[in-house]
């Protein structure tokens, strides 16, 4: 017969109930938090996603423990305007932060009044940590410990080089390393080993109380600098798509590092991972032309295509939400202020916000979303989505997948119950579709009417369907130089396909009238667009020749110097003549550089001209 002492009966008793204790305190703490949002990672640049040449077993394994999205979506296809929905819940226009801020010390960002998801836990008594990439503004109000952090880690422009920690996108070099508003110097030291410590530390050191950590990874944003591990791992394949493969799986194993931290700590059940990308894959020179892949969808980065919006999502709460789930339904990262104050039963949100709970979808996989409709807006592009349908107004498709006629695919349709390629317009079989989503957007307090394509505008031109040849060099990006004499104005975006753009320098052309004609003017149409370093021309030269060598009767004219700009906007420069002529030297220049108080000052500023005009 077995017995036991009282004694040790009353030591087994003392542990039960410490241990019941610490469970007890373990189930009824508020969940921790961890929002990891990556840096321009395509759609389907997961294993889980389908990739089957990049490795990512962790990130794998916790789409495994949780749900995978894959209809989920950001607010902007570029980084700052995506990072400010997911933050505030808002979308972009209603957050105040439509485009990528600048990087000019002391510059703004996203405002102080806006509400965060910081702000929001730290409200509900939650430690809140930034580590990573900011990339919302560089003054004080601005900074993540101006938005509600209490630690932040990492850098504030919109991507450095990972070992010198220098500003990777313009000079003069600017170093941009910062802990709690204070410049730091880990100079060689790999960013994201950094990054990951930092990430680390913070869990260790506030792993016996709620915490909030948005985890910003900078990878796979350019300059691509996976560590040599993985680029022997991937030294078969070809460039860039290996060096891009290598950054995944670079930021893979730093996930699984945290997860086995969490797991060490034993919080792993009581932490909420969240795993997004901001935008899509970079088609930029400065990522080599690619490397991400967006499957079988059109766009890539500043697209409002479904492969610059639509991208890698997964949630998991091990033991508390189902996993192993695939969930078709239509999601966006506005939607995860709402959801999140759900699922840790924060008090209630007091400011507007554009987000959706979605947590009953997330509990009950076969629940249908809540989200039916949806709008974007970037640039000139926008969108409205209701049901499965989507109409893009001035699309832009950065993944090259196919050509867009400038006049009928203006306004683009698509079913994406049908088709998510989107590589079929079917505006004109749809119309009164066309024109339902048109008032759908005009409805939203951000669509305007000018926003909606108009017929191209066409100007009377003498030199339409004449000869025209550049003597200068033409910027490789924007050179058919046969635009400007068609006869046709461009939309105000300089993207469009319909521009001859210069950085810096002047561009000089030859008109060839085929016979000598009567002229009575020569004028210029160019575009004024500062927030991206668009300027109107300066000043324009014109000369004139009966044989196209020897030029004569030269004239010019320079822009008033204080006349009014009106942004997204074009302007004409005009030089009045009586002349008969069959050869028109044109010369046209920009600024030069950016104007002192542009973010840009002392930086190359660029001209776009869409039509030289004779008349």
């Amino acid at each position: 017969m077995h017995f036991i002492s009282n004694s040790l009966k009353n030591y087994f008793s003392v542990i039960l109930v410490l241990t019941g204790m610490h469970l007890f305190a373990q189930s009824s703490k508020n969940p921790n938090v961890i929002v990891i949002y990556t840096d321009d990672q395509g759609a389907i640049d997961l294993g889980s996603y389908g990739a089957n040449d990049i490795y990512s077993p962790n990130i794998d394994q916790l789409a495994q423990e949780g749900t995978r999205f894959t209809q989920a979506y950001v607010a902007a296809p570029v980084c700052a305007p995506s990072r400010a929905a997911l933050l505030t819940g808002r979308y972009p226009q209603n957050a105040e932060l439509t485009g990528n801020t600048s990087a000019e010390p002391g510059s703004s960002g996203l405002p102080a009044e806006q509400y965060t998801l910081a702000e929001l836990f730290k409200d509900n008594g939650y430690k809140t940590g930034h580590i990573g990439k900011w990339h919302l503004g560089m003054n004080e109000a601005s900074s993540p410990n101006g938005q509600g952090f209490d630690y932040s880690f990492g850098h504030l422009r919109g991507c450095i080089d990972n070992y010198s920690h220098f500003f990777y996108w313009e000079g003069p070099n600017t170093h941009d390393l910062y802990e709690n508003g204070k410049e730091v110097f880990y100079d060689g030291q790999y960013f994201p080993d950094l990054a990951s410590d930092k990430a680390i530390n913070y869990v260790e050191e506030h792993k016996d109380e709620p915490f909030f950590m948005y985890y910003a990874i900078n990878m796979p944003h350019y300059p691509y600098q996976p560590t040599q591990k993985w680029r022997d791992y991937y030294k078969n394949m070809e460039k860039p798509r290996g060096d891009y493969a290598a950054f995944i799986s670079t930021i893979d194993e730093r996930i699984g590092i945290l997860i086995d931290k969490l797991d060490d700590l034993g919080i792993r059940e009581n932490t909420i991972i969240i795993y997004q990308s901001d935008n899509g894959y970079s088609t930029e020179t400065r990522a080599f032309g690619g490397g991400g892949n967006a499957g079988p969808y059109r766009g890539a980065k500043s697209s409002l295509f479904e492969g610059g919006i639509r991208l890698p999502t997964i949630i998991s709460w091990k033991n508390h939400l189902p996993e192993n789930i695939v969930n078709d339904e239509f999601l966006m990262n506005i939607d995860w202020m709402p959801t999140l104050a759900k699922l840790c039963k924060l008090d209630k949100i007091e400011t507007e916000i554009d987000g959706i709970d979605m947590s009953g979808m997330i509990k009950r996989p076969n629940t249908a979303s809540k989200r039916t409709s949806a709008f974007w807006k970037y640039g000139k592009q926008w969108v409205v989505r209701k049901g499965n349908w989507k109409l893009i107004g001035f699309p832009k498709d950065t993944s090259h997948k196919g050509e867009l006629n400038l006049e009928e695919d203006a306004l683009f349709l698509s079913d994406l119950s049908q088709d998510v390629s989107e590589m079929t317009n079917l505006a004109s079989k749809y119309p009164e579709k066309v024109k339902e989503l048109t008032q759908e957007f005009l409805a939203w307090k951000h669509g305007h009417e000018e926003d909606i394509p108009k017929k191209i505008e066409k100007v009377s031109n003498l030199a339409a369907g004449e000869t025209i040849k550049a003597t200068s060099t033409l910027n490789k990006s924007y050179n058919n130089a046969d635009l400007l004499i068609d006869g046709k104005l461009g939309y105000t975006d300089y993207a469009s396909g319909q521009w001859v753009g210069q950085e810096g320098k002047s561009l000089e052309f030859i008109i060839d009238l085929n016979t000598e004609k009567a002229i009575k003017s020569v004028s210029v149409n160019s575009l004024i667009n500062s927030g991206n370093w668009i300027f109107p021309v300066n000043a324009m030269e014109i000369s004139f020749s009966d044989d196209g060598k020897t030029f004569n009767s030269s004239k010019d004219i320079k822009r008033e110097e204080n006349k009014t700009k009106t942004e997204n906007s074009t302007e004409h420069l005009t030089i009045n003549v009586d002349k008969k002529s069959r050869f028109i030297k044109v010369k046209v220049e920009g600024i030069g550089n950016c104007p002192k108080g542009h973010p840009g000052a002392g930086f190359p500023a660029w001209f776009f001209i869409d039509e030289i005009i004779v008349e």
